[in-house]
């Protein structure tokens, strides 16, 4: 089985030139290169490992440790630390590049092993805190500065794209159509996945987004054709959704605050705020459990994401 810890390593190692400050950027496929190398020759095959990486990436991208960019490339997220408000400091979570990870021991004088990410700084007071760290590059945030600021889905605005244009033809490039799929809801009750649909060259329409097999998303307007982020691509669906009046539905029990996303791709700063404001459900993947304190706030959230919670 792949570590997720082992992948963040990864990409925290990876330096850019000159200086080193700022990690590199790698392709999912040189991320699995340096995982197979990694693992004992027992190792499960390529695909399988493959298949681990892919999941451990989109894991790692709702808790806000790394990055997803075009091209299929990712890149572990700057160094952040959590607090869950300007009070409650006794234990902060460090986020992000580990490359940073001591000089934030360092500057909030943990007193523990620099591997740690769960922090307990002897350092007092929230501000003092913000600015040791801040000195280090560091960033200090509480659950609710992360609220503030998550995007609504919107179509993508091509002003934004310029840069982005894909200039080659997705379907003479892929020699066959059934590779490309586009994004079409079509029903209140149709889950998410089964809204991607195989496409034609022909059927193609303007204000389509589409995904390719290996993992890339497109923006097709005016006869172009635009790449997006996995961020701007997850906006966007939901705008689609929103468009088309068919909001996805998502699995809500109120009483012990359990939320099962298991199926549904978030943009990654909507997964992340909801994955710190709770705690995993041990029986069941990618469901979380929420406070009876947060769960007013997470719903909030998914409704302005275009959800229904049902």
């Amino acid at each position: 089985m792949v570590e997720t810890d082992k992948i963040v390593k990864i990409l925290s190692n990876h330096r850019q030139l000159p200086g080193f400050e700022r990690p590199q950027s790698l392709t999912l496929r040189s991320i699995t290169s340096l995982v197979e190398h990694s693992l004992p020759p027992s190792s499960p095959n390529d695909a399988v490992i493959s298949d681990q990486i892919q999941a451990c990436l989109q894991e790692l991208q709702a808790q806000g440790e790394v990055l997803a960019g075009v091209g299929n490339r990712f890149c572990v997220a700057p160094p952040m630390v959590l607090a869950k408000d300007k009070t409650n400091l006794t234990g902060v979570l460090f986020k992000g590049d580990r490359a940073y990870l001591k000089l934030a021991h360092q500057a909030i004088k943990t007193g523990q092993p620099i591997t740690k990410t769960h922090l307990h700084p002897k350092v007092h007071g929230f501000d003092q805190i913000k600015e040791r760290l801040k000195s280090y590059g560091i960033r200090l945030l509480t659950v609710t500065d992360s609220v503030e600021h998550l995007p609504i889905p919107e179509k993508p605005k091509l002003y934004l794209l310029s840069g982005a244009e894909w200039h080659e033809d997705l379907f003479q490039c892929l020699k066959t159509s059934g590779f490309v799929q586009s994004y079409l809801p079509k029903s209140q009750w149709q889950v998410q996945s089964d809204r991607w649909q195989p496409i034609t060259q022909n059927a193609l329409a303007d204000g389509s987004l589409l995904k390719l097999a290996t993992g890339e998303y497109f923006w097709f307007e005016a006869d172009q054709f635009y790449e997006l982020t996995p961020d701007a691509a997850g906006l966007t669906l939901f705008w689609l959704d929103q468009q088309a009046g068919f909001p996805i539905l998502v699995s809500w029990d109120e009483a012990p605050g359990r939320l099962n996303l298991q199926g549904i791709s978030l943009p990654s700063s909507y997964a992340q705020w909801l994955w710190r404001l709770s705690k995993p459900d041990p029986d069941q993947a990618r469901t979380r459990l929420f406070e009876p304190s947060q769960r007013p706030i997470a719903c909030q959230a998914l409704t302005r994401l275009g959800c229904t919670l049902v």
